[in-house]
């Protein structure tokens, strides 16, 4: 097995990380997978306030990362912040997860950040992970509904 970690998906990739998309999508929404949208895969891609870090298990992408770099106002320097993290399921277990968030972490050390931060749903089943390499953050997250089709 050779795991291999891609700090910046490309264009290039997004017939790949469509797949994953559409796996992702219907995992958190509870229904089956759609087609892969690549054109959507494309433009996040090139969205240029995110990033989208990949892994490949032996060639193939297996994961994915979509973090930003922002500006952290209470100490004036940057921050990270990871927005969705996630792997195919017959690939869990095998460190991709762990991988992607220390690409991230170099990433951010290169970058001056002062922390990569992230929220999870209470019942991820990723929490294990998060709290063999991170520590909880003494603060709460919150979310207020505005397009209420997509409940998640």
């Amino acid at each position: 097995m050779t795991l291999r970690i891609i700090p910046r998906l490309t264009v290039a990739d997004a017939p790949r990380l469509a797949v994953l998309l559409a796996e992702y999508s219907a995992a958190l929404l509870g229904r089956d997978a759609g087609a892969p949208d690549e054109v959507y895969a494309a433009k996040l891609i090139c969205e240029p306030m995110v990033a989208v870090a990949g892994a490949e298990l032996d060639g193939k992408l297996v994961g994915f990362a979509v973090y930003y770099d922002l500006p952290e106002a209470i100490s004036g320097k940057r921050a990270g912040q990871l927005d969705d993290l996630f792997v195919a399921s017959a690939c869990r277990g095998r460190g991709v997860a762990q991988a992607l968030i220390a690409c991230l972490v170099e990433e951010g050390a290169a970058l001056g950040w002062i922390h990569l931060r992230w929220m999870v749903p209470e019942a991820n089943p990723a929490a294990a992970l998060y709290d063999r390499i991170a520590e909880r953050a003494p603060w709460r997250n919150y979310v207020i509904r505005i397009d209420k089709s997509v409940a998640w």
